[in-house]
């Protein structure tokens, strides 16, 4: 989640407490309990970013031209729909095509499902691979499956051949915290760090050519 004191200057967020992602693509998902109103829930996120940025043009306006300022506080939706296309283009590991925006129009639809889990829906069509009509028959997927036609790459690290995806949903986080207050057992986070530089190496090894 990104609240507007988690934000630095150079644009990366911190500090995730109520520390939580949303397992689904769940536009109204809010993970802070004391955000009754989702004024940062999921689906808002790029609106609290946006209204970040205002904040911050205001302060350097103090030092810089406000009209300049206005001119790319204007361009925020060009830039974040771009960001967004090739931010979703590279987590499914595909190179930039000529139907960019339309394969993730197709994702963001087929993911709107909620059929599976994001982190699963990422790990089984990745590289633009196509796990079947048997495990995603509905239309949305049988659309991505079609806009991705001619886009596969070769996925030679094993993670890709294992049985699921490395995930960090909060039950499997309070199971990790919890074996080491209550036992002072790290086995099951020094198990976690493994995985999570495994699914790092494995998609830095296998990224698409930019």
């Amino acid at each position: 989640m990104l609240h507007s004191d988690n934000i630095n200057v150079t644009g990366e967020s911190f500090d995730y407490g109520p520390w939580r992602f949303t397992p689904e693509w769940e536009p109204e998902f809010t993970a802070a309990y004391f955000d009754h109103y989702g004024l940062y829930a999921f689906g808002r996120q790029p609106e609290a970013i946006h209204w970040d940025l205002a904040q911050f043009a205001g302060c350097v306006s103090l030092v810089c031209e406000a009209p300049r300022l206005s001119e790319i506080l204007a361009e925020w939706s060009s830039r974040f729909e771009a960001a967004l296309v090739a931010a979703m283009l590279r987590r499914l590991g595909i190179a930039q095509g000529m139907n960019d925006r339309e394969v993730v129009s197709a994702l963001v639809k087929a993911l709107a499902t909620r059929e599976a889990m994001i982190d699963r829906i990422f790990f089984d069509w990745r590289g633009g691979r196509d796990p079947g009509v048997e495990k995603y028959p509905s239309e949305p997927f049988r659309t991505l499956a079609k806009q991705l036609e001619s886009r596969e790459l070769a996925q030679s690290h094993p993670y890709w051949s294992g049985s699921g995806p490395c995930s960090m949903h909060i039950d499997e986080v309070e199971a990790i915290w919890s074996a080491i207050a209550e036992r002072d057992d790290w086995q099951p986070f020094n198990d976690k760090v493994t995985a999570v530089r495994l699914m790092g190496e494995a998609m830095e090894q296998d990224a698409p050519a930019a």
